[in-house]
């Protein structure tokens, strides 16, 4: 895969599950990817994709970068794609992506549903705590609307507008910048260490899915290496190739990287070596980390809105007290 670029931006997780679960089904009945194409149910927006991507295929390009190019795939969901078709069908590598989006769409709904509460709370904060003031008449309308309410409604806009400007450049920000971010995110408290889990795991699956196809393991490694989003882990990960190649076993030369610090992978692996069975050692390997990552992912998405909510009462509680409504006044002539 040369040419990574795509103007599209990713399709909403439900969109891409429903998507690859379709391509799933097709693989396995033996439909090839450009019949799959005429035949594959996207909603009407996303038709688009689906011309692009059928563009690119008569060009001559490969699924995965079709697929990419055409806005159809992501670029980790395109890496992980090219992987399985060098070792074979990607049946399974599309099953496993359509579980992976169908989880994560679950979890954005559920969090977007328990955040309605809080976030109506903060905005009810916001309505609140003027009110007193203009009910007094210290504060005119035009005051309230301008003085209080516009600078919300404008940092409300700025935020929007950020989110949305590094969810369309992720994927185009220069490299430097990537390599700086990604050097940093592996030691971010709780979340760093599932960060590196999750690129390991992405790379000994493609792994996998490559050995079990009967693919070299010196040939194997780069193409592994592209489902690879962290640049400091993946820098770390291509040591391996020069190490393997001065005759040390794959379990060795992951064991001497520091990002590497899971003695019970390296276990696995140097079995899976000893027996001949890798690649089932391997996928043994990441479908224990892809548990435990479904399980702290379920967690954030249980806690995030929990503390969103008491955030929000303790604003609105500051709001009420603050505003001084329900605080007995003296006349002013007895002050």
């Amino acid at each position: 895969m040369t040419d990574r670029s795509s103007s599209f931006v990713p399709m909403k997780f439900n969109i891409r599950a429903d998507l690859f679960g379709q391509l799933s089904a097709m693989e396995e009945a033996g439909l090839p990817f450009d019949k799959a194409l005429d035949v594959v149910h996207l909603p009407g927006s996303q038709y688009a994709r689906v011309q692009a991507t059928r563009k690119w295929i008569r060009r001559g390009r490969g699924i995965a970068e079709a697929g990419l190019k055409g806005g159809l795939f992501t670029s980790i969901e395109a890496s992980l794609v090219h992987a399985a078709t060098l070792s074979g069908s990607p049946a399974r590598t599309y099953r496993l992506i359509a579980e992976q989006c169908a989880r994560r769409a679950a979890r954005v709904k559920a969090m977007r549903s328990r955040l309605i509460p809080p976030a109506v709370m903060i905005v009810i904060a916001i309505l609140l705590r003027p009110l007193p003031s203009l009910a007094s008449g210290s504060l005119t309308l035009t005051g309230y609307l301008v003085k209080d309410l516009l600078p919300w409604f404008g940092v409300g806009i700025i935020v929007y507008l950020l989110v949305d400007l590094v969810r369309r450049r992720k994927s185009s920000a220069p490299l430097f910048w990537k390599i700086q971010l990604d050097g940093v995110l592996p030691f971010v408290p709780l979340f760093g260490r599932v960060e590196v889990r999750r690129n390991l795991r992405d790379f000994f699956e493609s792994m996998a899915l490559l050995l079990e196809g009967g693919v070299a393991i010196l040939e194997a490694i780069p193409v592994a290496l592209e489902t690879v989003r962290n640049q400091a882990v993946k820098h770390r990960l291509s040591q391996v190739m020069p190490r393997i190649g001065a005759g040390v076993s794959f379990a060795q030369a992951l064991s001497e990287l520091s990002v590497f610090g899971r003695t019970h992978a390296c276990e696995l692996i140097r079995t899976g070596e000893m027996s001949g069975a890798l690649p089932r050692m391997l996928f043994r390997y990441s479908e224990a980390e892809t548990a435990d990552i479904n399980r702290f992912d379920d967690t954030v998405a249980e806690w995030v809105p929990r503390l969103a909510y008491t955030s929000a009462a303790l604003l609105v509680g500051y709001a009420v007290i603050h505003s001084g409504a329900f605080m007995p006044s003296l006349p002013e002539a007895l002050r």
